[in-house]
């Protein structure tokens, strides 16, 4: 009877109990689990792999260098030489029958011609002078200053003489210093070479220049 009693009451208690230990298996259950370990971060030597869809960016080699003109740019250019004495050549013509439309035709003219293989540059006035020997001397004055002219290989600059003559024309031609020569000595523009010209008529032939006075007015020079 004891043990029947004794078997009741510890069925009845585990009855009692069993809710409990549902419960406490639930909770246990609904404990959120712990997070799963993150992915260890490369190391800092390893490169980062891109994320997908991102181009990457182009690496630069270097600062780029900014293009070099091209011969064609805007600028100066290339500038043409100045003339020089070994590719110059000279003449004096005494001009004693000029055009009959020519307004105030010149005593003379000083011809000079580019025979070099490249355009040059004429610039300012030559130094002209008439003299024989150690006789009186005539020379060549300009006015102002001219503007450069550009003579292609074979091109010449012209240059009117004008002086007074001892034939009545000129204002002292009555009573005045007489040059008399048969050539001239020329220098040109920027230059210390002397050249002497023997001067012709209008047909090339030789001639005497007799100027009165000791000035020989230059015209401007122009290309001819």
């Amino acid at each position: 009877m004891r043990s029947r009693l004794y078997l009741s009451l510890s069925a009845a208690a585990l009855l009692l109990a069993a809710p409990a230990l549902t419960a406490c298996s639930s909770s246990a259950d609904s404990t959120p689990k712990a997070a799963a370990p993150a992915a260890a971060a490369p190391s800092s030597g390893a490169p980062a792999a891109a994320a997908p869809g991102a181009a990457a960016a182009p690496v630069s080699a270097g600062p780029v260098a900014a293009a070099a003109p091209s011969a064609g740019a805007a600028g100066t250019g290339a500038q043409t030489a100045k003339c020089t004495s070994a590719h110059l050549k000279w003449t004096v013509t005494r001009i004693t029958n000029p055009a009959a439309d020519t307004p105030n035709p010149p005593n003379g003219r000083l011809t000079v011609t580019n025979t070099g293989s490249q355009s040059c540059t004429f610039t300012g006035y030559p130094k002209l002078a008439f003299h024989l020997g150690k006789g009186p001397e005539a020379d060549g004055v300009g006015k102002g200053d001219p503007a450069p002219l550009t003579l292609a290989a074979g091109r010449q600059a012209v240059i009117d003489l004008s002086y007074s003559e001892l034939n009545g024309k000129g204002p002292d031609s009555a009573n005045c210093v007489l040059t008399t020569t048969g050539s001239a000595q020329v220098t040109a523009p920027g230059e210390t070479t002397e050249v002497r010209v023997p001067v012709t008529d209008q047909s090339g032939k030789p001639t005497d220049i007799t100027i009165c006075g000791d000035t020989v007015r230059m015209g401007t020079p122009t290309t001819h």
